[in-house]
């Protein structure tokens, strides 16, 4: 037996890895599922530290928890951390403590780099073995990825999880290439807005329709925080309407 804090009480059975956690209680608590889950991966934790889980058949301790409750009013919370958990769908199955597999051998480099789907990215990029070839599909991806979301996670990707594999110089290329790419797509969008506005047939105000797109446009950089000589730099705004802008948006 040992004692985890104040509240709690721990017995394990001697001859096999199972223990009882029990704990008293005297006001109910809405969030006591999500207390018992701490409890039990911390002794969990403590049970297993120094040894190492390297072979199918080793087991992880199993904790049983028992509350005791001292209190007045009745007992109704929940028994099932899933149960005061938000839900995916109305039918999710996954519980807590499992998890999805997506194994990199079930799938070729071909078929991981033509999906859309983000994780196929990551998983591409697990799967790519040499820098030179980490560093031709990173390009591709650079090249084609539209979204300013997937374009930081790629940047986080290069920065931390690849930083072992992919030399400082080829890091700062790589990160250079995301930052002019992300740069021409803004002015892509800048010339298509200006397209729009000459389709639509205006003869009176043309100048004045364009720059109101340039506006438009310049706000969402401004909310993504992008550096302010760089959207002087793109949009070609002087640096008063920018200021503007700034003060406007916040």
């Amino acid at each position: 037996m040992f004692q985890d804090s104040e509240s709690d009480i721990v017995y394990k059975m001697k001859t096999k890895q199972i223990y009882f956690l029990i704990e008293h209680q005297s006001k109910i608590d809405y969030a006591m599922p999500k207390r018992i889950l701490e409890y039990e991966t911390g002794i969990i934790s403590k049970a297993i530290v120094g040894k190492k889980m390297t072979k199918k058949d080793h087991k992880l301790p199993r904790v049983i928890p028992i509350v005791i409750y001292t209190g007045s009013r009745k007992w109704d919370v929940e028994k099932y951390i899933e149960e005061c958990q938000e839900k995916l769908t109305k039918s999710e199955q996954i519980k807590l403590g499992s998890y999805y597999v997506l194994d990199v051998n079930d799938y070729t480099k071909e078929e991981l780099e033509k999906d859309k789907f983000f994780l196929s990215t990551m998983m591409l990029l697990e799967k790519i073995k040499t820098e030179e070839e980490l560093i031709e599909i990173l390009e591709r991806i650079i090249k084609k990825e539209k979204q300013e979301e997937k374009r930081n996670i790629l940047r986080r990707i290069i920065k931390l999880i690849l930083k072992e594999r992919i030399s400082i110089e080829n890091q700062e290329k790589l990160l250079k290439k995301l930052k002019k790419e992300g740069n021409d797509m803004i002015l892509e969008v800048i010339r298509k807005e200006n397209e729009k506005q000459r389709r639509e047939g205006r003869k009176e105000g043309i100048k004045e329709g364009i720059k109101e797109g340039i506006l438009r446009i310049t706000q969402k950089m401004i909310e993504k925080n992008m550096d302010i000589k760089d959207i002087q730099e793109i949009t070609g705004l002087s640096q008063k309407e920018l200021q503007k802008l700034v003060k406007t948006n916040n």
